[in-house]
């Protein structure tokens, strides 16, 4: 390595002779360390040239303190308070995972031996991890403050290093984070799945023929209804019935869509050109999330008619959780007072499709019993007729598989050094029950394993740098028995810059993702148990395997910041029901519209919105961006989805 003095400012950096990373870094103090049997040249560069000083690039920013040291000319890794700092508000509920990993590491660096088989599984993974690293990781904990630590986990499971972790206790805190995470994601309160709450009564005195609908079904699963007000000035491919066939175009099969504007099987939409309002297919037993207005009572339930004669068939009971903070009344622009009794409100309901409904196609209603006072309206009001096609589980298999990941835009500052990406996948499936279904183990299939693992070490030693991708096909969900509802968990971390640091580091990480696994059966056992009678009103296979992956999520992330010596660049949670499944696989319906999210990282995550989707016969492909603006960087991974019997 040949050393210099940048511009007479005191600033050292480096340039590697075979062509590595070249760049002159100014005004930072350097540790260097050099390692060569050949010569070693020092220049000094005295006094400042205006035009070297113009090659002077900024410093990265200190390495803070990690659990392995930071290597010599890699790129900076955020500090753990940056990283906590952004998990306090991302996670919104404190871990219950993280909170008990950390207890039994307490538990094992005492010597205590392990009480229970969650305990024998965690001290076994302990001890391939060296005592530094883990003393290390404690005292990060321990230096936390304590009104952040009570943000990120659950202070029940930290109590006296003596006892070991009781697993009814982590089982119950497992099953109240779960409840509180899909409170946050669908209801936008972690109390919003624990309690009911009534909405704002927001009607009028109706005179004679008017037919206005006071309860308003504005969206179903998200998707705006043909009685949205005020009506949006166009709805979203997902959101209008199409008619999809296969065509041969350049020689190969696609879907191709056409937009259906006769015979709707549900609703027209407004607009100056007629089009089908989407009808939703559902499976028994999901659920169904409503957004509207004035479900103003927590009594409320959703009735199933007959499409053809419209005769009642079933009324189900709901889940309600009003919006109490759009206000009821506001001044139109003669100053006077009018209702708000518009889409703007956010009233929600969830409800589940019955087990023993028949299969076909159902008009439904949200109905409301009158507390309102105003006996035109009879003993109860009724919402807007909307329909959905209730089918039997599908019992096909899917597989998904990873495509291509490609370096949009490398970490900064570029000009540090390349990234070396940790990538890893876990995928999980569920049975009708959401127990955990096993796979097959890899290494031995004679054995079977709950959770299927992929860890793409063939990348670990690729440099990448803006432009740069690589091939990853491989399966990363494969399941070989019946399942109602998948979770695919996607980790990628800029994790250092030296490749004889690779196999410390990944190893440990990848130990710390087996802690999170051992939790598995615990978590199963949450949400099939009994603990969770909430779910008997809501089944909504979707919201409750994301409300999983963010408990996932949270714990790693967690473990992961306190040791330190990675960066999350990529963040991911696909969950998906077999129906969800069979929609983007069949031939019969168009790609989904593009989406974006925002992981508890701050990892922004969109999908199809700069490739757009492929669609072919029994197969779909789409391209998830990971934008993370942290460690200014963007990578992209691309899936196949593909039926498979």
């Amino acid at each position: 390595m040949h050393t210099k003095q940048c511009c007479g400012t005191g600033a050292a950096s480096s340039r590697t002779p075979q062509g590595g990373d070249d760049h002159v870094a100014c005004n930072c103090a350097v540790d260097i360390h050099i390692d060569s049997r050949g010569d070693v040249n020092i220049y000094n560069c005295a006094p400042p040239d205006p035009v070297r000083q113009a090659e002077c690039q900024a410093c990265a920013p200190p390495a803070a303190a990690t659990c392995i040291p930071v290597t010599a000319g890699a790129k900076h890794k955020l500090s753990r308070e940056q990283k906590l700092g952004s998990l306090a508000v991302g996670i919104a509920v404190p871990s219950s995972i993280a909170a008990g990993v950390i207890h039994m590491m307490r538990r094992f660096l005492l010597d205590l031996g392990p009480a229970n088989p969650l305990e024998a599984s965690a001290f076994v993974t302990f001890a391939k991890i060296s005592r530094d690293t883990l003393t290390c990781a404690l005292g990060s904990f321990d230096a936390t403050p304590p009104a952040l630590r009570g943000r990120l986990v659950d202070q029940s499971l930290l109590g006296d290093p003596s006892e070991p972790l009781n697993e009814a206790a982590l089982t119950k805190a497992l099953g109240r984070e779960i409840v509180q995470r899909i409170g946050v994601q669908v209801f936008g309160d972690p109390m919003g799945l624990d309690q009911e709450r009534p909405g704002r009564i927001r009607v009028y005195e109706p005179p004679p023929e008017d037919y206005f609908n006071q309860v308003r079904i504005c969206r179903i699963n998200d998707l705006r209804t043909g009685f949205f007000i005020p009506p949006p000035d166009d709805y979203t491919p997902a959101e209008i019935e199409h008619d999809c066939a296969v065509e041969v175009l350049d020689g190969q099969p696609q879907v191709v869509c056409q937009v259906r504007t006769t015979d709707c099987p549900g609703n027209s939409l407004p607009g100056p050109v007629t089009a089908c309002e989407r009808v939703l297919n559902v499976a028994y037993g999901d659920g169904v999330i409503l957004e509207g207005v004035n479900y103003f009572s927590t009594d409320a339930k959703v009735r199933f008619s007959d499409r053809l004669t419209g005769a009642a068939v079933r009324d189900v009971d709901a889940h309600v959780w009003g919006d109490i903070d759009t206000p009821v009344t506001e001044d139109n622009s003669n100053g006077q007072h009018q209702l708000v009794n518009d889409c703007r409100v956010h009233d929600r309901l969830a409800f589940s499709v019955p087990n023993d409904l028949a299969p076909g196609s159902y008009q439904f209603q949200v109905v409301v019993p009158n507390i309102t006072g105003i006996g035109v309206f009879g003993v109860e009001l009724l919402s807007n007729a909307q329909f959905l096609n209730v089918l039997p589980a599908p019992t096909t298999r899917f597989e998904i598989v990873t495509e291509s990941i490609l370096a949009r835009k490398e970490t900064s500052p570029a000009w540090w050094g390349s990234d070396e990406v940790g990538l890893h996948t876990t995928a999980y499936a569920f049975d009708t029950s959401l127990q955990l279904v096993d796979f097959p183990d890899p290494a031995d299939p004679s054995k079977r394993t709950p959770a299927q693992d992929q860890s793409f070490k063939d990348i670990q030693n690729v440099d990448f740098d803006s432009g740069t991708r690589r091939d990853i096909t491989r399966k990363v969900f494969a399941p070989d028995k019946p399942i109602l509802g998948m979770l695919l968990v996607v980790l990628g971390d800029e994790i250092d810059s030296q490749h004889a640091y690779d196999a410390q580091i990944t190893s440990i990480w990848e130990n710390f993702l087996d802690l999170v696994k051992d939790q598995l059966p615990y978590i199963s056992a949450a949400v099939g148990g009994a603990g969770l009678d909430l779910l008997k009103k809501f089944s909504a296979m979707k919201a409750i395997l994301e409300g999983i992956g963010l408990l996932l999520l949270a714990g790693i992330d967690l473990l992961i910041a306190w040791w330190a010596p990675a960066d999350p660049i990529i963040r991911d949670k696909i969950a998906l029901s077999i129906n969800d499944l069979a929609t983007l696989t069949s031939s019969n319906t168009p790609a989904p519209d593009p989406t974006s999210s925002t992981s508890a990282e701050g990892i922004i995550v969109r999908v199809n919105q700069t490739v757009p989707p492929v669609k072919l016969p029994n197969e779909y492909h789409e391209v998830r961006e990971y934008d993370c603006p942290d460690q200014d960087s963007l990578y992209e991974i691309t899936y196949r989805f593909t039926q498979v019997t």
